[in-house]
């Protein structure tokens, strides 16, 4: 889903089948590369929203191609939906694949340095006031046992 997410208004169901195939390949791999880097992740969200919405951005390029009976998949949608996107003689703009492409990757790259450096500020900030982890005793217990009312939470027997 977040694979195919940035060029949902724009490519075609096949081209939708193969980024979501894709995608599913990356977030497998990607999942693994951060297990086995030992990154604490329980839920998954680098590789799904990480590595899957960079894949997502670039697809986006790589497959939002329209057809002319003339010159298969050399217009490119854009924002316009399905129609051509168009110069100032209306006509359609052609051979922009790798401007679009590169357009898409310093996307990804500006989007990665904006969460990196306001995600830095939040978790030192955190850090610096002892708000990032629980104690030791606790992380050890676990947070299920130690802080969410495990009596609640766990009680399935009467």
């Amino acid at each position: 889903l977040v694979s195919i997410t940035a060029g949902c208004g724009n490519v075609e169901t096949g081209s939708a089948l193969t980024i979501g195939f894709l995608g599913g390949i990356i977030y497998m791999g990607s999942s693994m590369l951060v297990e086995k880097a030992g990154i604490d992740d329980p839920v998954d969200a680098s590789s799904v929203h990480g590595a899957c919405g960079i894949w997502g951005l670039v697809a986006a390029a790589l497959f939002d191609w329209g057809h002319d009976w003339g010159a298969p998949f050399d217009h490119f949608h854009g924002w316009n939906g399905f129609t051509c996107m168009t110069d100032a003689n209306n006509a359609c703009r052609t051979s922009i694949g790798g401007k679009v492409v590169g357009v898409n990757i310093a996307m990804a790259l500006s989007i990665m340095t904006w969460v990196g450096f306001l995600s830095s500020i939040v978790f030192l900030a955190l850090k610096f006031t002892g708000l990032l982890r629980v104690a030791p005793a606790a992380e050890k217990k676990g947070a299920d046992e130690s802080s969410h009312s495990p009596s609640k939470a766990y009680n399935f027997g009467s």
